[in-house]
């Protein structure tokens, strides 16, 4: 008898739609859960329903009338669904509370103090006084952010104690975004470059597999806005073994046991390794497909697996000999407001081009926003080179060799 997966997301983005596919092409049946405003149709499973991620008792009643063997939740909101009905239901997953300290920021920096990793000094509120109060404890620069937001929007970084107005401006912006209108601060820990680590890892108990470690670069214009991804990653033993620690170290105070965990951080000038955040999902921009590109490990299949308790993809990986490809991923944004007409590929590298992934909105004639107020790119374009030269050439001239045409 084939297993039964239920699949949650915020819309039809990437994760969901390849957790679908990917568990039918295993033989399982797949029920797909889609946010109020899209069709549920368009998620091609074999039974799909229109429910926002965060309604959890509804979301409980479809798992139990379709009797779901696994529940996978891909978006922030809906993983803490997803924990909820996999521990009422007795099914493979992570605690609430896990993934509500991975969630929360305030949360998570606690957790990240009772790790004993890296910390910066942090408050929260939804009040303005409070804020004010607050931020005069800290030293500056500091970061103003949302509490609960699932991407990198509503971010402000504030240089003077005295510009009471940014401040001001940060917060009501920051407040916008976060989803339950609460507030992080935070005091900003210096990184000059714009070349950060970050990664997806995926744990099975005490087990983690490292395969999806990438170089995450932003351009200046744009510093909070994460643009492009390079693989492989080379560490010397000091950082690989800081960066492994900190993960390892505040994945167990959590209690974390299973999935694939987002991770975003970068080295401080001193060698520690700041954990911004872990999401308790899968990165977006299908990064799963850029990690298979990479290595050859297929990180969405071992999450619909492992999500009903079949581990034998993942003892498979215990003998699997990786690959190494020199991947690129290249989130293309505009960097001017206009009416879209194409992407441009140099002809340089466009025989590199493994993929283009197109992102809704992004069609000829549609007007978008530039790369400030776009809430995603026109799409991602992943290259595989066949050396690290052609990759470091690409990497550094990216802007030039693809970019976004308007219409005159």
């Amino acid at each position: 008898m084939s297993k039964k997966i239920m699949v949650v997301s915020s819309s039809l983005d990437g994760r969901l739609l390849t957790a679908v596919e990917t568990a039918k092409e295993l033989g399982m049946k797949t029920v797909a859960c889609v946010r109020r405003e899209d069709e549920p149709d368009k998620a091609f499973a074999h039974k799909a329903y229109r429910v926002n991620g965060d309604e959890t008792e509804r979301l409980l009643e479809i798992a139990k009338e379709e009797e779901v063997d696994g529940i996978l939740g891909v978006w922030d909101k809906s993983s803490l669904s997803a924990s909820i009905i996999a521990r009422e239901l007795g099914l493979p997953g992570n605690s609430p509370e896990c993934i509500n300290q991975l969630l929360k920021k305030e949360l998570f920096r606690k957790l990240q103090k009772k790790a004993g990793v890296f910390c910066p000094e942090y408050f929260e509120t939804n009040a303005l006084d409070e804020l004010l109060e607050g931020v005069s404890k800290l030293q500056f620069p500091i970061i103003v952010k949302p509490s609960l937001c699932s991407s990198s929007f509503g971010i402000t970084k504030i240089d003077n104690k005295s510009d009471e107005n940014e401040i001001i401006k940060a917060f009501t912006k920051a407040a916008s975004y976060s989803e339950d209108g609460v507030v992080c601060v935070e005091e900003f820990i210096a990184h000059d470059s714009l070349k950060v680590v970050e990664a997806d890892i995926f744990l099975v108990n005490d087990d983690i597999l490292w395969d999806g470690l990438c170089y995450c670069y932003r351009f200046p214009e744009a510093p909070l806005r994460p643009v492009l991804a390079t693989y492989p990653v080379v560490l010397d033993s000091d950082m690989k073994k800081e960066f492994e620690s900190a993960v390892r170290k505040v994945l167990k105070e959590a209690n974390a046991r299973l999935g694939e965990f987002n991770i975003e951080g970068f080295f401080t000038d001193e060698g520690r390794y700041f954990i911004i955040e872990i999401n308790p999902r899968p990165a977006g921009y299908y990064c799963q497909q850029d990690i298979k590109a990479y290595c050859g490990v297929d990180y969405t299949k071992l999450l619909v697996t492992t999500a009903v308790n079949d581990m034998s993809y993942y003892e498979e990986l215990k003998g699997y000999k990786r690959q190494q490809n020199y991947v690129l991923s290249y989130a293309v944004f505009s960097f001017r407001a206009g009416v879209f007409s194409h992407v441009h590929i140099d002809s340089s590298i466009r025989d590199s081009l493994i993929e283009f992934r197109e992102f809704p909105g992004g069609e000829k004639g549609a007007y978008i926003e530039d790369i400030h107020a776009d809430n995603r790119p026109v799409g991602i374009a992943v290259f595989s080179f066949a050396s690290e030269k052609e990759l470091d050439y690409a990497r550094d001239n990216i802007r030039e060799l693809v970019y976004v045409v308007l219409e005159k």
